[in-house]
């Protein structure tokens, strides 16, 4: 009876430490990010870029067990002999206070056909209340103080990372759903794909809809669409050095690989202001993985 007793024991004994262990793993993994520091967020952002840029030292089985990052192509319009998927963010202010009255956003390739880009300061007012979508619309091809071949397409949703929820200088892009009752938006204007593997000195092509900044050949009055060439830095943000794009510009698609002649390309970020201290632009490095939860959060 005893030689059971002490068997049973040693059981129990071996049995209390793997339990323990799996709590504690998934304590660990359910641990909210809303507990974190503004700190310890940016440490956090910091480091996670840091591993990435020593991918390179992986030896090839490593790397085995790190899928390829996500590249998704533009498609054409099929309704159109051209392509018009950058358009002005309208943001109706009466009544409110918001840090861009106009802001510019774009549609990207999606199986949902009714997905857009825009930045996420875009909608929310200063207070950091999200604007109601009956204050917001798109319209695709604006240009000219015209509305787009589409007039103005009414909002249904949005989605922001929530990073940006705690800290609003960070991950400043949103996801937006075209309230369109005609079928798939990019079926007519075309749409970008989009990418998460691009790195330093990019050559890139920005669109927006500036009301002043330092871009050439532009009025600068809101109402024209405005194009930015040449080559971004990648650090903790993409930047452009030396160039201020103007108010309305926010959102706007940093595009790499831009075809002009079809007007598409790959969309790897979008503008989200102007560093006075540091005299750049400055666009977030999108999150694969909260991208696409995103994109998940406006598919029905």
């Amino acid at each position: 009876m005893n030689k059971k007793y002490t068997f049973y024991l040693l059981i129990a004994l071996l049995m209390i430490p793997s339990h323990a262990s799996i709590i504690s793993q998934k304590n660990n993994v359910s641990k909210p990010l809303a507990f974190r520091t503004l700190k310890r967020i940016k440490e956090t952002s910091k480091f996670k870029n840091k591993h990435k840029r020593n991918k390179g030292n992986q030896t090839r089985n490593e790397n085995k067990l790190y899928p390829r990052y996500e590249v998704v192509d533009s498609v054409s319009s099929e309704r159109y002999t051209y392509n018009f998927p950058i358009g002005l963010f309208l943001i109706d202010d009466d009544g409110i206070h918001v840090e861009d009255d106009i802001c510019t956003a774009s549609v990207i390739n999606t199986e949902n056909g009714n997905i857009g880009l825009t930045a996420a300061h875009c909608l929310y007012d200063t207070d950091g209340i999200p604007i109601d979508l009956d204050r917001l619309s798109f319209s695709p091809g604006y240009d000219d103080n015209d509305d787009g071949p589409l007039g103005a397409i009414p909002i249904s949703d949005t989605a922001v990372p929530f990073v940006h929820m705690v800290d609003l200088e960070t991950k400043d892009y949103a996801l937006i759903r075209f309230d369109f009752d005609r079928g798939k938006v990019q079926d007519y204007t075309g749409a970008l794909g989009y990418r998460f593997d691009i790195e330093d000195d990019e050559s890139t092509n920005a669109f927006g809809y500036p009301k002043n900044g330092d871009l050439e050949n532009c009025p600068k009055d809101g109402e024209h669409l405005c194009e930015w060439q040449g080559n971004t830095e990648k650090t903790d943000y993409y930047t452009i050095s030396d160039v201020d794009l103007g108010d309305g510009v926010s959102g706007g698609p940093f595009i790499s690989q831009y075809d002009r002649d079809e007007n598409l390309g790959y969309a790897y970020a979008v503008y989200r202001g102007y560093d006075i201290q540091n005299d750049q632009g400055v666009a977030a490095i999108w999150d694969e993985i909260t991208f696409n939860n995103l994109l998940l959060e406006l598919t029905p």
